[in-house]
């Protein structure tokens, strides 16, 4: 009934746990598709000796090519009639399956779950008691109210559940290394799809300071800018095309671009011309695509005075001057 898929890459440390979570699911109707990402660590050892025990395991080894290119390659193999995602350091909670398998089978028109909260977060410790009740939030949720309700959804991949016959072709941008999944989920979206709204935890997200997620680099600026302006155009064209859904939605979730793009300035020295220049054009691409600027007026005054090498000199002081503001005003 389910394919688990898992992408893996140098998370020997961590990945017994992970899939020793899957082995302890109190549903037994699943194959788990592990995708070895070209490990140096002896995470494709392990996966080995998992399907060597349980052939539910189905492992694929390839060259090193990215999480976007594993969960690819996972797609293109899911024989399960849903598939959702569980990254090689996180855990599954042992009713999981269970809990997806009595909505599904209880809904049969059902084509995703959508969960929420999505990622209760995990020092990697004690697992911790669960926190929220398991109830139906939204039985029959509209586009709306997946990306721009109360319990609305932006990135993440394993926070929901996908039916085979309605999403498998979608795949993931090989081209992004960062905020693919926002991409992904805006895909999603244009499918015309019937969606619940689980409150629930089922899933255990561990946090690393060394996960791609965890490291800021401003070279990712460019990537996260992107994945707005594929979610805004994909709303402008098929989910919202007559609607506000655009201006919307960079108010629902304006945090990450605007800190990326703060910190792309401050870093700007960093950066080649070619990579500010792309980070610059995708910003007023944005501002074109709702019609207006919203990241706020400092950060456009910034973003030009860095964009331009004349007139490089005078971003110091502006952005002492603001800091200096922002302190008399708090």
């Amino acid at each position: 009934m389910f394919s688990i898929i898992i992408p893996v890459y140098n998370v020997a440390r961590y990945l017994r746990e992970c899939l020793d979570s899957v082995l302890a699911q109190t549903f037994g109707d699943w194959e788990a598709i592990c995708v070895d990402d070209g490990s140096t660590d002896g995470s494709a050892a392990i996966l080995d000796e998992y399907a060597a025990k349980d052939k539910r395991f189905r492992i694929i080894h390839q060259a090193n090519a990215g999480v976007s290119a594993a969960r690819n390659a996972a797609l293109d193999a899911v024989r399960g009639e849903f598939f959702l995602f569980l990254d090689g350091d996180d855990l599954l909670r042992n009713d999981a399956l269970e809990m997806f398998a009595f909505h599904f089978e209880g809904n049969q028109s059902l084509d995703g779950i959508l969960v929420y909260p999505y990622i209760p977060c995990w020092d990697g410790g004690e697992i911790p008691h669960r926190m929220a009740q398991t109830k139906v939030l939204v039985n029959c949720a509209s586009k709306e109210d997946l990306y721009l309700g109360p319990y609305a959804a932006n990135g993440f991949p394993f926070s929901r559940v996908y039916r085979k016959s309605s999403f498998v072709h979608l795949r993931f941008r090989t081209d992004m290394h960062m905020a693919e999944d926002v991409c992904f989920w805006f895909d999603a979206l244009c499918v015309d799809a019937k969606w619940m709204i689980l409150n629930a935890e089922y899933y255990l997200y561990r946090q690393r300071a060394d996960s791609v997620c965890g490291m800021k680099n401003p070279r990712n600026c460019v990537q996260v800018l992107e994945s707005v302006l594929h979610a805004l155009r994909c709303i402008g064209q098929v989910i919202d095309p007559n609607g506000d859904g655009k201006i919307c939605y960079i108010r629902r979730f304006p945090i990450s671009p605007i800190d990326y793009l703060e910190l792309a300035v401050d870093h700007y020295k960093e950066l080649d011309d070619e990579e500010w220049r792309e980070i610059v054009d995708k910003a007023f691409a944005i501002e074109s695509e709702v019609g207006s600027w919203l990241f706020g007026r400092s950060l456009q005054v910034k973003v030009i005075l860095a964009s331009r090498k004349y007139l490089r000199l005078f971003l110091p002081a502006f952005s002492a001057i603001h800091r200096g503001y922002l302190k008399v005003m708090s």
